[in-house]
């Protein structure tokens, strides 16, 4: 996969906010820092061991930020929309869209391009229902 950039809030050295929008105690302006704040996807053995349920951003979003729970080793993908109710594709052709096999445990970032609904899917079924945490994030 492609290198791609992250996105650090925080403080410098000497403890002042790097992002106009963070507040004395750290706090980040959700809406105004252009990221969704965190969402939910999550696959459910008995609906479908191996896709999530769908999730909207909110808005049109450059990158996915996505951490994934512990996974049966798998690679993870995302699927788009251009409504809630779909039909929703995969981003992108091959292996090259997406993660290496994975156990999970680690986070990760999509360049999904501009869209607000998604979907996570893995290419191995799941052993047990898995939860990841993900927000939508512009460039």
């Amino acid at each position: 996969m492609e290198e791609y950039p992250r996105v650090i809030y925080g403080h410098d050295h000497s403890g002042t906010p790097q992002c106009p929008t963070v507040d004395a105690d750290g706090v980040v302006d959700v809406s105004a820092t252009r990221v969704s704040g965190w969402k939910t996807a999550s696959i459910a053995v008995a609906e479908d061991d191996d896709l999530s349920l769908p999730v909207d951003l909110g808005e049109h979003y450059r990158y996915l930020a996505v951490i994934m729970p512990t996974l049966t080793p798998s690679r993870v993908g995302v699927q788009v929309a251009p409504a809630a109710a779909g039909p929703y594709l995969p981003l992108g052709r091959g292996l090259s869209a997406q993660t290496e096999p994975t156990a999970g445990g680690h986070a990760t970032v999509f360049d999904i391009g501009g869209w607000r609904y998604v979907r996570l899917y893995t290419t191995v079924p799941q052993a047990a229902d898995r939860t990841f945490s993900l927000q939508g994030v512009r460039g």
